[in-house]
């Protein structure tokens, strides 16, 4: 244990005891958790609000929350929670909610160690009594209430780092203000009891004036940055425990979205694979078949019986058994349909996507939230399930899916220091999912671009070779060249190198314009709801017209190219 930081041992007069620790002013919040010798944990939860401004007709309902919701959920998600520590208001609350449970949960009492009084303590100012529930004290340098705000929150961002944690704000008053500030820089997700009273009441109607702010500086703060959730104090104490669960144990309809969209972007590319394989084998296969049948004819002995090498043997073998491959890969690949399967699933991938980032900024249908309309959980639960069973009523249907291994990374298809989960700013928006898409289309229109020179000048080479061999008496050897330059074209027009190429620019040249049209908004402009939504809803609109053009055009070219694969079959055959 760091020298700074003086342990004691505290008895009450419940029996109960507790650990107290007394840090210096210059104390980092790793050694102090370090004396405190805390439980292990998973979570953490910071309580905020009145000490002794609360209405005497709400006690009996907050006693509840707190007892019934609060410590339930802390029990059952392994939080540690840290509140002022004093036995007063929603502090108090929380410290007999605990105990009332028999919660062996860790809580943490931060204050001024000059104004408290606990058995054995030597300070004879006006004080207030430590609540004798609590587990754990940090009292701290100060001689004024606030004073212990900044280890509260050291100590909260030591917590989180690398666990959830969540903010309820019940009631409160100044120094509450500036608490919930803090968690709001914090980036803490804030759940408000509204109804409460004092600076909770403050906040939820402060949040139904959007986009207006208030004139209050640190409410403007909290009500433009906040990650804000509500809480009626008349609802079900069932749902506020929900409610805190859901925060902790991180937002599980979006975590549920992106395992539907890792599943199904899994799926598409495993579709992909055996659509590429399939159509590069017929198309080879076709090329191989007429390349043997021009050797037979130039080659093979005239007389079967004489001469008769195992070498004409296999030749002739090949010849048949070709053909009947040929038939049955075709079959094969009208009866599983991969081609339409992976169009379908890349389709359904691509709109959960869509709605996971219009959920994550909290635009169109997604913001505005009120306690009288559906949730955005709600609304993303809904919007995915409509996509999933209008894509489970297709042709995606017919091959059972594979679950995607969260051990390749989590959610998948993240970039640029994105976890995937965090609500998104416009600006984060623009570099997670704009300029991504950017970048995918500039790396993807240079490959195609030098794909597309190279098959075409492969295609006149080809071409020109046939010309020669016609030239120079060679004709035979022309249904070879012709069948290569067949499939080329027809491999060069399923890859829709062409169209795809022109698609790509068309559709970075409008999200290019989309990203002007952003950074020429004056800062008021950018900070306006209305055009965080136009932002949001163009780009993704620009994305999914590109997708539907791109889909449109593959189930035009799957119709050509199984004529392709029949023509191949055919002239392998004569």
């Amino acid at each position: 244990m760091p020298q700074e930081i003086r342990k004691e041992s505290i008895l009450f007069p419940n029996n109960k005891r507790a650990v107290a620790v007394f840090p210096a002013a210059d104390a980092n919040a790793a050694d102090i958790i370090a004396a405190l010798d805390l439980q292990p944990h998973k979570t953490a939860i910071l309580i905020m609000g009145g000490a002794d401004n609360i209405d005497d007709k709400l006690k009996p309902r907050l006693i509840q929350l707190f007892g019934r919701g609060i410590a339930r959920a802390a029990a059952n998600a392994n939080a540690v929670i840290i509140d002022g520590g004093t036995q007063s208001g929603v502090m108090a609350m929380m410290g007999q909610g605990v105990a009332d449970r028999g919660c062996k949960c860790s809580l943490i009492g931060v204050t001024p160690k000059a104004l408290v009084s606990y058995p054995g303590s030597t300070v004879t100012a006006t004080t207030v009594d430590l609540d004798p529930n609590h587990s754990h004290f940090v009292l701290v340098e100060g001689n004024e209430w606030g004073s212990e705000l900044a280890t509260i929150f050291n100590l909260a961002g030591a917590l989180t780092r690398d666990a959830p944690g969540v903010a309820i704000l019940a009631s409160g008053g100044a120094n509450a203000r500036d608490e919930a500030v803090q968690g709001v820089r914090q980036n803490l997700p804030l759940i408000v009891i509204e109804g409460s009273g004092g600076l909770a009441d403050e906040i939820a109607t402060a949040w139904k004036a959007r986009p207006a702010l208030p004139d209050d500086p640190a409410m403007a703060e909290i009500i433009a940055d906040g990650r804000i959730e509500f809480h009626l104090l008349n609802n079900s104490i069932e749902g506020a425990e929900r409610l805190i669960l859901r925060e902790l144990r991180g937002d599980n309809v979006l975590y549920q979205a992106w395992e539907t969209f890792a599943d199904y972007d899994l799926n598409a590319m495993l579709q992909q694979k055996k659509f590429d394989r399939m159509q590069a084998t017929i198309l080879a296969l076709g090329v191989f078949a007429t390349t043997l049948a021009v050797v037979k004819q130039l080659f093979a002995p005239p007389d079967t019986s004489v001469n008769y090498s195992s070498s004409w043997w296999w030749l002739r073998h090949l010849l048949i058994i070709l053909p009947i491959l040929l038939t049955v890969l075709i079959t094969a690949a009208n009866r599983f349909k991969h081609g339409n399967q992976w169009l379908l699933l890349r389709a359904s991938a691509e709109a959960i996507k869509r709605e996971i980032y219009r959920y994550r900024t909290r635009t169109t249908y997604y913001g505005g939230w009120s306690p009288d309309q559906p949730s955005p959980e709600q609304q993303l639960s809904r919007k995915i399930q409509d996509i999933t069973q209008a894509a489970m009523e297709t042709e995606a249907n017919l091959s059972a899916l594979e679950s995607y291994d969260k051990k390749n990374g989590f959610p998948p298809s993240v970039k640029y220091g994105d976890d995937g989960f965090t609500r998104l700013t416009p600006d984060r928006y623009i570099e997670v999912r704009l300029e991504d898409q950017l970048n995918y289309f500039n790396r993807s229109a240079i490959r195609i671009g030098r794909r597309l020179t190279g098959l075409q000048w492969a295609i006149w080479i080809i071409g020109a070779v046939g010309t020669y061999l016609a030239l120079v008496g060679q004709q035979i050897w022309i249904a070879v060249t012709t069948s290569m330059a067949a499939a080329l074209t027809s491999f060069l027009g399923y890859k829709l190198s062409e169209d795809k190429l022109m698609k790509f620019n068309q559709a970075r040249t409008e999200l290019v314009n989309v990203r002007a049209w952003w950074m020429a908004l004056s800062p008021d402009d950018q900070a306006d709801q209305e055009n965080v939504d136009m932002l949001v809803e163009h780009t993704e609109q620009v994305l999914k017209s590109e997708l539907d053009n791109w889909v449109q055009l593959k189930q035009n070219v799957l119709a050509e190219l199984r004529k392709a694969a029949t023509a191949a079959d055919s002239s392998s055959k004569k």
